[in-house]
């Protein structure tokens, strides 16, 4: 949006925007918050930022080795509009159309009267729901309005209308456990083992993901199909494979 105003009718130069401008802020972001999750587990800055170097020279390379990969045999399917319930293009397509719409087309599409003019007074929509949270609190400080956090809410709301969202479940499932039962019941083994179990989930994630996109999904070739169970809905037609349960189709 930023780009769109500064470079109007320049859609290369919105993706360079979004490139070093965006990006840089995100992966600094993600730089603080380890840098902080390292403080909670009582490390050193210097062996948390020594780990974080030595971990994006090592992310580089494989996720290179992935991407020539995944790129070389699943080309048709990363060109689609659809995908499929593994691959998809639809970050680099995002990319590309938001570097359009809001670089070449934004005054005929978001300006006020257009058809997308929600999307600018969203912002001001955004600014006001705190609102009445925070000063609800400073009127009823026992009802414990100060512990809703809007901005919060409304992120993951936005994740239902985008993508493949199943994974927020998992989520609400996995921080139900972890910061309410066990920091109120177990405060000394939330205090002990939270930060690390959660390190240790998301490393074992990232190398699953690895694997299973070699070994399973087909990023080096030909794909496996996952087995039949409760959770997945299976199909003959490999194009309309989805392996997320949905009640919808039942």
């Amino acid at each position: 949006m930023i780009g769109g105003y500064i470079h109007p009718g320049n859609p290369v130069a919105n993706m360079y925007f979004t490139l070093y401008g965006y990006n840089s802020v995100q992966q600094a972001f993600a730089m603080l918050q380890d840098l902080k999750q390292g403080q909670y587990v009582k490390l050193s800055p210097r062996s948390t930022f020594a780990a974080q170097i030595l971990g994006s020279i090592i992310g580089s390379i494989f996720n290179y080795i992935m991407m020539e990969n995944i790129v070389d045999n699943q080309a048709d399917i990363l060109r689609s509009i659809e995908g499929t319930a593994i691959w998809s293009g639809q970050n680099v397509q995002q990319y590309n159309t938001q570097g359009i719409t809001w670089g070449a087309l934004a005054k005929h599409m978001y300006s006020a009267g257009s058809r997308y003019e929600w999307v600018n007074f969203s912002l001001a929509l955004g600014f006001a729901l705190p609102l009445p949270f925070y000063f609800g609190d400073k009127l009823f400080p026992k009802l414990g309005l100060r512990n809703i956090n809007v901005p919060i809410l409304v992120w993951y709301i936005g994740w239902l209308c985008v993508g493949v969202n199943s994974s927020i479940t998992s989520y609400f499932i996995v921080a139900f456990g972890s910061q309410w039962y066990l920091r109120v019941y177990h405060p000394n083994l939330f205090k002990k083992y939270n930060y690390i179990l959660a390190a240790g989930l998301t490393g074992g994630a990232q190398v699953m993901v690895f694997i299973l996109s070699f070994a399973v999904a087909g990023a080096s070739g030909a794909g496996h199909n996952f087995p039949s169970w409760w959770g997945n809905h299976l199909s003959t037609d490999t194009a309309s494979y989805n392996f997320d349960r949905c009640y919808f189709n039942d």
